[in-house]
């Protein structure tokens, strides 16, 4: 059985999709499940999106920048990779091609130091006995091993003193 495309029904999908934007942007996959959610079908969906799209309304990659710019100075690299590919359906491509120019490895370096450091003094944490602790906090955030590694000699050299 073929699907004729009703019109009718695919400008309610936009208008419901327009709503839902007007809210905060969203990854086009997010679009796509809230339309699905909402019992459109797929060439409605489809048609929606790509009219959004059209407008600009919906741009993967402004939304991987804005979605940075916000969350860059929360969590490393791998959650926010995580986040962006797993939970908002976002090309791996599209993440990594600009989550790598974004947020540089000195910069990752120095967030996952500065994270230990806030995290060790918060929870009284003086010595190598407790790095554990800081360590698998480090890596809940989504810092990489090397990273994880340079921030805790770093900052047990200094506590050590």
């Amino acid at each position: 059985m073929e699907f004729e495309l009703d019109e009718e029904r695919a400008k309610k999908a936009y208008d419901a999709l327009v709503k839902y934007l007007a809210a905060s942007p969203r990854s086009e996959q997010e679009c796509k499940d809230k339309l699905y959610q909402k019992g459109y079908h797929r060439d409605e969906v489809d048609f929606a999106v790509s009219k959004a799209k059209g407008y600009r309304y919906i741009n993967d990659e402004e939304y991987v920048r804005t979605f940075l710019t916000f969350n860059a100075d929360r969590y490393g690299r791998k959650k926010l990779q995580y986040k962006l590919t797993q939970e908002k359906g976002i090309a791996r491509e599209t993440v990594d091609g600009l989550l790598y120019d974004i947020v540089t490895d000195e910069a990752e370096r120095a967030k996952c130091a500065e994270f230990a450091r806030a995290y060790a003094q918060k929870k009284h944490i003086v010595d190598r006995s407790e790095a554990q602790k800081v360590a698998a906090y480090l890596y809940q955030k989504g810092f990489d091993y090397r990273d994880i590694n340079s921030a805790m000699a770093t900052l047990f050299d200094v506590y050590e003193d």
